[in-house]
C-alpha cells in the first residue's frame, strides 16, 4: 500500500524535525509513501528546515509547498492535490510517529476492504513534568484512545493528528475550514467526521499507530491555552448552524439565547469556586463560560460582519473530484 504523508504546518520550524525524523525513520517501504509538508504562511525559518531534509535524505520523498493563504483547510488542500497516492495521512508538525506508523496504519485498512479511514492513537507528549491539573484536559490537546485492539466501527471519531483516508472519500466529504494561526473559524476534522457517520462509513482504529503530540508545559498547561480550545471547541456550533446546516437566523438566535443563559450560569459557578478557594472548579467554570461567551461573539459577528459571513460560504476550500462535484 503507497501512502501520502501530510503535515501542514505554521511557524514550528524549532519543533518539526522531530516529526520528520519519526517519518524518515518509518519501518516501512521508502518508495511505497511520500511526505508532504506544506507552509501555511509561517514567519519563520521553515522552508529552509525542510529544505535541509530534502537534500540530506534523498532516499526519502519528501516535497515541501508553501500557501500563502492563512488557513490550514487551504494547506490540507494542497497536500491532498499534490498527493501521488490513494492513501492520505494527515498529522501535525508537532506529532512524533512511531516507527511503526504507517505499518499499523497499512494493516488495519488491509484487514477490512470497507474501510473508508483509519484513526491511530494520540498520547500527549510534555517537553517537562507538568501541572496534575492538566492530565484531566489532554484531550483538549487532542489526546484519543479506544483501547489497545484493534476495531472496526460506523462514527468512529478521528483526529487530524493521526487520521488516515481513502482519497476518493476524502474527496466526497471533506474537511471543513478550521484553524487560522491558533484560532477556529469552523469545525475542521469534526465536520468531516459527521459526514463520514451520516454516510455510515466505517472506520477503522489502529492502536499501534501512536502518534506523540508534543507539548509545551508553560505554553501549552496553561490555563489561558485550555480556555482557548474551549472557546474554539464553543465556536463549532454556530458555525455548523450557519455555514453548514444552513438553518438560518432563527436558530443562531436560539443558540445564543441558550449560550447567554449557560454563560451566566458558569460565571456565577466561577464565583462560588472563588468564594470557596476551589481551584479544580474554578477552572472548570472558567473553561465552561469560556465555550459559551464563545458562541455569543462568534454568532454577533456572523450578525454584523458581512465579510466574515461571504468567508463561510464561499467555499472556496472545496476539492473536486473528477466528476466536477465538489465535496459537500
Amino acid at each position: 500500500m503507497k501512502i501520502s504523508v501530510i503535515i501542514s504546518t505554521f511557524n514550528r520550524a524549532t519543533i518539526i524535525p522531530m516529526c520528520l525524523d519519526s517519518l524518515i525513520k518509518q519501518n516501512y517501504p521508502k518508495e511505497d509513501y511520500e511526505i508532504l509538508v506544506v507552509n501555511n504562511n509561517s514567519s519563520d525559518n521553515t522552508e529552509d528546515v525542510v529544505e535541509k531534509y530534502i537534500n540530506e535524505y534523498s532516499e526519502v520523498n519528501i516535497r515541501y509547498y508553501f500557501v500563502p493563504k492563512s488557513g490550514q483547510v487551504y494547506a490540507r488542500q494542497i497536500g491532498i492535490l499534490a498527493s501521488r497516492y490513494d492513501v492520505l495521512s494527515f498529522t501535525d508538525d508537532d506529532g512524533v510517529l512511531s516507527p511503526d506508523w504507517l505499518s499499523e496504519i497499512s494493516k488495519v485498512f488491509k484487514m477490512n476492504e470497507k474501510v473508508a479511514g483509519v484513526a491511530g492513537k494520540i498520547i500527549i507528549r510534555w517537553d517537562e513534568t507538568p501541572p496534575d491539573w492538566i492530565y484531566e484536559y489532554e484531550e483538549q490537546l487532542g489526546k484519543l484512545d479506544y483501547g489497545d485492539e484493534i476495531k472496526f466501527e460506523t462514527g468512529l471519531y478521528m483526529n487530524a493528528g493521526n487520521l488516515s483516508i481513502k482519497k476518493d472519500i476524502l474527496i466526497e466529504t471533506g474537511f471543513n475550514p478550521d484553524l487560522i494561526g491558533p484560532w477556529l473559524i469552523g469545525d475542521g476534522e469534526s465536520g468531516l467526521w459527521k459526514r463520514l457517520t451520516s454516510k455510515g462509513y466505517l472506520i477503522g482504529w489502529a492502536p499501534k499507530a501512536v502518534m506523540e503530540h508534543y507539548q509545551i508545559v508553560k505554553k501549552n498547561a496553561t490555563t489561558e491555552d485550555i480556555k482557548r480550545r474551549f472557546m474554539n471547541n464553543g465556536i463549532c456550533i454556530p458555525y455548523n448552524i450557519y455555514a453548514i446546516d444552513k438553518e438560518g437566523d432563527p436558530a443562531l438566535v436560539k443558540n445564543m439565547l441558550k449560550a447567554i443563559f449557560q454563560s451566566l450560569k458558569w460565571s456565577l459557578r466561577r464565583g462560588k469556586a472563588v468564594a470557596r478557594g476551589n481551584k479544580k472548579n474554578l477552572n472548570y467554570a472558567a473553561f465552561r463560560t469560556a465555550f459559551y461567551t464563545a458562541q455569543i461573539k462568534y454568532t454577533i459577528k456572523l450578525f454584523f460582519n458581512r465579510e466574515f459571513r461571504n468567508t463561510l460560504t464561499k467555499n472556496d476550500w472545496l476539492i473536486k473530484n473528477q466528476n466536477g462535484k465538489s465535496s459537500l
